[in-house]
């Protein structure tokens, strides 16, 4: 059995006072918390964001930008419950295990939406709750009546999970009238199913204010870590080097297995150092596979294994040659490394040097880069 995410984030925003789901928290939209986390887990085969029809374009260019993979948008209904509706329709597959989270809960982790995979396994319907631990009161008037018996109450929260027949069962005998319940476990309850309590007992607060936006933003930490890069290679007679995947036209070229692209191999090394996966040699040794092969291409098999809560910041890289001069040819350079890395070309630093004569760089037997990699870990 597969599972598939429906994340709902069509809001009209009328209490907050704009769209919730698009605010940015340290420079991320809430609702794209909600994506990494489900897609952290690896587990699931599909993820279904039911959005405003007004935020469709505006939040398919945020997606493409981020590169996500089988992640799709559907347009919201008037109701939460609609919207649920018109995103569990997209499911063309069988048999599935679908979560219904709030896309206004960014909070959600890895590590919460695991456990719930494992425990709603043997269960038709699960909704992750919170046992209310503070006394509550009833009202009137906005006199206390009596104090509330507190033993049996928890705080539903999401996300929810069920078995894609029971969605099926339940839609059939209530689509028409599916508006009037809050959430999905009102509807499968009211039709007779059992709706079993997973406890959460992390952080998983709903934004419903400015002031929850707050409170979140604080708790949404984010830690900067660096990584170095060193490469050199010797230069003999030629047409031509590369340089961060741009051929320049020279007298020389890089001695090297590869090609022998010394900013690109000191930008992997960087990115291995922060993450903590080796060198560039464990990961591709001078084989008959490798001979020749573009450094470019080595780059993206190392990007492929950072974590979706990592981002990088800022790349910082000297190249250490004589000539060319690189100065005509560092927004070029920049420009292809801002594409292969999925950064914008502003957060790439490209600077040239010489050895001041020190050296066999300085004689055009050699050239090098070093580089310091700024990434960003999202808690």
């Amino acid at each position: 059995m597969k599972n598939v995410a429906i994340i709902v984030g069509a809001g009209s925003g009328e209490r907050f006072g704009s769209y919730k789901q698009v605010e940015i928290i340290n420079n991320k939209p809430v609702y794209q918390y909600s994506i990494d986390a489900f897609l952290d887990t690896k587990s699931f085969s599909k993820i279904i964001i039911a959005v405003p029809k007004k935020l469709i374009n505006v939040m398919a260019e945020q997606l493409a930008e981020k590169k996500y993979k089988n992640v799709v948008l559907c347009e919201g209904g008037d109701s939460r419950s609609q919207s649920v509706y018109n995103a569990f329709k997209m499911i063309s597959s069988r048999k599935n295990k679908i979560f219904i989270h709030d896309a206004a809960r960014p909070l959600i982790d890895k590590k919460t939406i695991i456990n719930l995979i494992e425990f709603s396994k043997k269960e038709k319907a699960v909704i992750l709750a919170k046992k209310i631990t503070e006394t509550v009161k009833s009202v009137k008037s906005n006199k206390s009546n009596f104090t509330v018996d507190r033993t049996n109450l928890w705080t539903s929260e999401t996300p929810q999970v069920f078995n894609q027949e029971v969605l099926e069962d339940v839609y059939n005998k209530k689509s028409d009238i599916i508006h009037e319940y809050s959430d999905e476990a009102a509807i499968v309850e009211d039709c007779g199913y059992d709706v079993v309590i997973f406890e959460n007992k992390n952080l998983n607060m709903k934004i419903t204010s400015r002031e929850d936006l707050g409170e979140i933003t604080k708790r949404i930490g984010s830690d900067n870590f660096f990584g170095l890069g060193i490469d050199f290679h010797s230069l003999s007679k030629g047409d031509g080097i590369i340089v961060g995947g741009c051929k320049i036209k020279c007298d020389l070229k890089s001695i090297a297995h590869s090609d022998g692209d010394v900013l690109t191999h000191a930008i992997i090394d960087a990115l291995c150092g922060a993450l903590n996966l080796g060198d560039i040699g464990d990961h591709f040794p001078n084989t008959k596979q490798n001979k020749n092969i573009s450094s470019i291409k080595l780059l993206e098999k190392i990007i492929s294994m950072i974590p979706i809560n990592i981002s990088i910041v800022n790349v910082d890289a000297t190249l250490v040659l004589n000539e060319p001069k690189i100065s005509k040819y560092k927004s070029k350079i920049a420009s292809k490394l801002a594409t292969v890395l999925n950064i914008s070309k502003n957060q790439i630093s490209i600077k040239g040097s010489t050895t001041n004569r020190l050296n066999f760089i300085d004689m055009k037997n050699g050239w090098g880069a070093e580089v310091i990699i700024t990434l960003k870990k999202w808690n």
